[in-house]
């Protein structure tokens, strides 16, 4: 365990507040830049989950690849390839002419950055097992408000320069990020023993091997996997929503970005509270709680009858993102494999990934045949479904025994 750790972390805390600031920046405006491009009518639901999904499809595939050459090379390269690759893919979607290119770029984005996972396989292959709930709680307040100040600022830049000009200012934010991890960040990294010789897709069969050898790891994975499905279902086209709501607003990248806005500071309070309340008490109530509010919260976004209770409803959802990131987070940090970090976060990232293409393109398809409700409700049911499974958890306080079998108790 380096003796960097609270240094490492307060830099990579620092790193990921710009870094997320600037992608949360042109989050709430991707439907209005998709429009501006060209697409209309109900081609725009449709793109927009193109848009949405593409990087996700992308980060799916290649987020174990960079976990496991993070278990062998190191992890602050990895962030450092994630912040600097950003930076130069984000300032050129600022001069797309077709949303064509758009998807395109989009879609090598998904392939080079990640900046969350990497950044989170530094914190937790670097801090002390039995302050790891409390550290990657403090990591997900960087996250949460990074994502929550973003929109906000995005949507007002957007309304008063364009669309482009966000895009600009996000590659200016990745590129400084990258520069505090390059200048800050120490890494005392030691490559493991057993890896031998470097064969990449040999190496990786291996760690995912055991990877999935404990069944709780695998049941965590799966859960993070599905309570972000149910997020990503309607996540895209909250936009789209607050233009229905407010048809006649000349502000709607403001309205959406404060939207967006005050969700992430609600997960942002609520992400260290509860991971530290997970170290000290066990993780499994606070995840079922959280899937179950979420899951409430979404039904009644999707049937708010005005912008106001839309925007409050998002505030609960914030909460139950803040906990159920928070907690899993703390589980695979304590089940990953010694050594494993990066392969382990490296899964997560797939895990996510596949849920948020999964979810945006499935959700536009939802919303182009029915109504941009739907996605908001059926993400709402597929929460609440799957709650239950947080049950097979295990009870148990302090870090997790990896080859413990999931407990129905």
């Amino acid at each position: 365990m380096t003796r960097n750790w609270q240094r490492n972390l307060w830099g990579v805390w620092i790193a990921e507040l710009l870094a997320l600031m600037g992608f949360g920046s042109f989050q709430p405006i991707l439907p209005y830049y998709v429009q501006s491009l060209g697409a209309s009518g109900e081609a725009v639901a449709r793109w927009t989950g193109i848009v949405s999904s593409a990087p996700a499809f992308a980060m799916a595939f290649f987020g174990p690849v960079w976990g496991s050459l993070s278990d062998r090379f190191g992890r602050k390269m990895m962030v450092e390839r994630a912040m600097f690759g950003g930076a130069v893919i984000i300032i050129l979607m600022g001069f797309v002419t077709r949303v064509e290119q758009l998807a395109a770029l989009r879609l090598l984005q998904g392939a080079l950055t990640g900046t969350v996972a990497a950044a989170t396989t530094l914190v937790a292959s670097t801090t002390p097992q039995h302050r790891l709930g409390e550290t990657l709680g403090k990591l997900q307040v960087a996250i949460f408000l990074g994502q929550s100040l973003g929109p906000s600022a995005g949507g007002m830049v957007a309304d008063a320069f364009g669309y482009r000009t966000v895009f600009w200012i996000t590659s200016a934010f990745l590129l400084v990020a990258g520069l505090v991890i390059l200048s800050v960040v120490k890494e005392d990294f030691t490559r493991p023993q057993d890896l031998g010789e470097f064969r990449l897709l040999g190496q990786m069969r291996r760690d995912f091997g055991l990877i999935f050898a404990s069944a709780v790891l695998a049941l965590v994975l799966f859960l993070r996997f599905a309570l972000r499905l149910g997020v990503q279902l309607s996540a895209p086209f909250t936009p789209l929503l607050v233009q229905e709501l407010l048809p006649d607003s000349t502000q709607l990248g403001t309205f959406s970005g404060l939207l967006a806005t005050l969700s992430g500071v609600s997960s942002a309070i609520a992400a260290p509270v509860l991971g530290r309340m997970a170290d000290r008490y066990g993780g499994r109530m606070i995840l079922l709680l959280c899937s179950l509010l979420g899951g409430v919260a979404l039904v009644l976004q999707g049937i708010a009858p005005n912008y106001w209770l839309l925007l409050l409803w998002q505030v609960f959802m914030g909460v139950a993102i803040g906990g159920t990131l928070a907690t899993l987070s703390t589980y695979i940090g304590k089940l990953a494999p010694p050594g494993r970090a990066g392969t382990a976060f490296g899964l997560d990232s797939t895990a996510v990934s596949l849920a948020n293409a999964i979810g945006a393109f499935a959700g536009g398809l939802l919303a182009e045949a029915f109504s941009l409700q739907t996605p908001f409700i059926i993400g709402g049911i597929v929460m609440a479904l799957c709650s239950p499974l947080v049950l097979r958890l295990p009870r148990q306080r302090g870090p997790v025994n990896n080859n413990e079998k999931a407990s129905t108790a």
